[in-house]
């Protein structure tokens, strides 16, 4: 269904992407991944449609990007992106070069200054638009800047009317006539002076491939490196154009669920599972599968069950598809904060790998990512409408032995399985692993390591056969972009040198035969701590009976983790107390509470250096305010009627004396 019919039904309309799509372009003239040198790995952020779509103002984008800067930017998030609805109707509104107009009302200030403060808050910037050229600037027969051209020299009538999802009346450009590419440049350098770092290209289809490659070459020309996301719904037969032209692009329609009283719901999620298959061959660095936006992080609003969002999440990261959250960012529960701040899951989504479909059954399917080191990221997922046991052998991922298990979700090591994994699945629920076969190469330091010293490390790994020498990097980012170190040495070991502390540590190393390089694998340690780790952050407790659930997320440089718990009282005498220490994984059971107290919990991390300072407290009760508010006025009024009684019963006594002594005057 088209936006601007649901537009017209629903007051809805729909966030989709561009496209910048043409193969016929020149691979020079025409490849984003290689002018704009984007996309190592699927973009993260946040986009305003799902939760503000027609509403978007300068103050609501603002406090956006004041969270993401605040929530988010530390586990990777930096696009603030507005989708749509930011201009006047084009129409009747165009400035003097015939492009769209910035509502006053909306953006007083304009989007420069939008983009100034998104880019103050170290985030990026994004910005929405669609085919063609509006009907208010073939009306007044606007000029095309920097030439004697107009609007009517370039429109082309006889193609009619562009897919626009808001307003109607873009009409179709023709590239043959003189000032047509102008145009666009124009256009384009316009969103480059607003400080644009990406943009959504909407209402692409396969017709649009002039407009895909007007586009291309103007952004080109601006010199700003900008991602290009091509919506929606793009024909996978033109997958090699997408891919020549933009950094991502959209698999399917919007993943709002239109008319209901929700943003999404199962079904509209669940039907990525087939794109995720069929999508998975073309997404790598430079061009991303996009399968919309993530909406899990406003409680009954997203339309989801708690597993559902779960197994929404792990999808969109197995399948590596970008990392978009579409939540109202001013209303988010704390379950959706952990399913979106999970480290150990956006690691995966950034693994540079899109996952693969190993099986489907009518009501299961897993995807799979086999890294470059040797081990592989499995989800399990049960599409059914009732419990299922969901079981991968090792064999089906191409190897024999045993393997050590890792769940991603929970952190925890799970041990060592002989020949496969069963994962035991409620509803609509999934389960995410790292599966380590024991005949994986083994390097020194072990991949994760931490308390590693920087002044003299020794990389070590085993030799590869008929190898002439071994390439080395080390970086302080997974896309070894900030490299420290590169070296080519003829053993299996390397020794690094004076490296920073507290620093995580990224290395690559590559066998090289006659001079071709064929890479080993890519791991990870961290060097010695010398501060404290910082406190553990979204800490979720949920509570059964006499049983309460916590859960966070781990923080960097902890060896373990103490929980305090305290009963809560309207009086507030109760001080924390330790209840359970050197808890390796982040999270902890209490099974020594009881049904009708209330408790309160903070939570430290710990390692060799010290204890970081308390979590946020959260309390087991939801809605305890409510209920300590009660009890305090409660007590309030209490005390009130006490101080009452005790000064009548004063007043009377007093009374009483000054009459006996007047009496016996008389």
């Amino acid at each position: 269904m088209l936006k601007k019919i649901i537009s017209t039904v629903f007051s809805f309309s729909i966030m989709l992407t561009g496209i910048l799509s043409i193969s016929i372009i020149e691979p020079e003239d025409a490849e984003a991944s290689s002018y704009n040198n984007l996309s190592g790995r699927p973009f993260m952020g946040w986009s305003s449609w799902s939760s503000i779509r027609k509403k978007p103002t300068e103050q609501n984008i603002k406090a956006a990007a004041d969270i993401i800067a605040a929530k988010f930017k530390t586990h990777g998030y930096e696009y603030v992106n507005l989708d749509d609805y930011y201009q006047l109707n084009w129409t009747t509104h165009v400035d003097k070069y015939g492009r769209w107009v910035v509502d006053p009302k909306k953006f007083p200030h304009g989007m420069k200054a939008l983009g100034n403060h998104i880019h103050k808050k170290g985030l990026k910037f994004g910005l929405y638009i669609t085919l063609g050229i509006p009907k208010g600037a073939i009306d007044q027969n606007t000029p095309i800047e920097g030439t004697p051209y107009h609007a009517r020299d370039i429109v082309d009538f006889s193609k009619g009317q562009k897919v626009s999802f808001n307003f109607d009346n873009m009409y179709s450009i023709d590239y043959s006539k003189p000032g047509a590419q102008e145009y666009i440049d124009s256009w384009a350098r316009l969103f480059a002076s607003y400080g644009v770092d990406y943009l959504k290209i909407d209402g692409v289809r396969n017709e649009d491939i002039p407009d895909i490659e007007a586009w291309a070459k103007a952004l080109k020309k601006t010199g700003r490196a900008i991602h290009v996301e091509l919506s929606n719904n793009l024909d996978i037969n033109h997958i090699s154009t997408w891919q020549k032209l933009a950094n991502g692009w959209r698999t399917d329609h919007d993943v709002e669920s239109y008319g209901k009283p929700t943003l999404t719901d199962w079904e509209h999620v669940a039907r990525r599972f087939n794109h995720a298959a069929k999508w998975q061959p073309h997404a790598g660095a430079g061009g991303w599968n996009d399968f919309d936006s993530l909406n899990v992080a406003n409680g009954r609003r997203d339309g989801l069950t708690g597993d559902e969002k779960r197994s929404y999440v792990s999808l969109w990261a197995i399948a590596s598809s970008h990392f978009v959250i579409g939540s109202d960012l001013t209303k988010l529960d704390d379950y959706g904060i952990s399913l979106l701040t999970n480290d150990e899951i956006i690691g995966v989504n950034q693994s540079g790998v899109a996952g693969k479909r190993l099986f489907k059954t009518a009501n299961s399917e897993v995807f799979y990512q086999e890294l470059p080191d040797g081990s592989y990221n499995v989800a399990f997922f049960n599409t059914g409408s009732s419990a299922q046991k969901v079981m991968v052998n090792w064999t089906d991922l191409g190897f024999d032995g045993p393997a050590m298990v890792h769940d991603r979700w929970s952190h925890e090591d799970l041990g060592e399985s002989e020949s496969g994994f069963k994962a035991n699945l409620a509803t609509h629920a999934s389960h995410m692993i790292h599966v380590v076969p024991s005949s994986t190469l083994t390097v020194s330091p072990i991949n994760g390591a931490s308390e590693i010293n920087p002044s003299s490390i020794t990389l070590s790994w085993s030799a590869i056969s008929k190898s002439d020498s071994y390439h080395v990097q080390v970086a302080t980012d997974p896309d070894l972009t900030k490299v420290v170190v590169d070296r080519t040495v003829t053993s299996t070991s390397a020794k690094v040198k004076d490296l920073e502390k507290d620093t995580p540590y990224y290395w690559k190393v590559s066998s090289v035969t006659g001079g071709t390089e064929t890479q080993i694998g890519m791991y990870s340690f961290h060097t010695k701590m010398t501060t404290a780790p910082t406190a553990p952050d979204w800490v979720v407790v949920n509570k059964k009976n006499n049983t309460v659930s916590l859960t966070w997320n781990p923080s960097v440089g902890a060896s373990s983790y103490t929980v305090y718990r305290k009963a809560v009282n309207i009086f507030g005498f109760e001080s924390y107390q330790p209840i359970a220490t050197n808890i390796k994984a982040p999270r902890y059971v209490d099974k020594s509470t009881t049904a009708e107290t209330n408790y309160a919990y903070v939570v430290t991390a710990k390692n060799r250096v010290g204890e970081s300072e308390q979590s946020i407290e959260v309390q087991s009760a939801s809605n305890q305010i409510t209920i300590q508010l009660i009890a305090l006025l409660t007590g309030f009024v209490i005390f009130v009627f006490i101080v009452t009684t005790l000064r009548i019963r004063r007043d009377h006594s007093n009374a009483t004396s000054i009459e006996g002594k007047i009496v016996k005057t008389a």
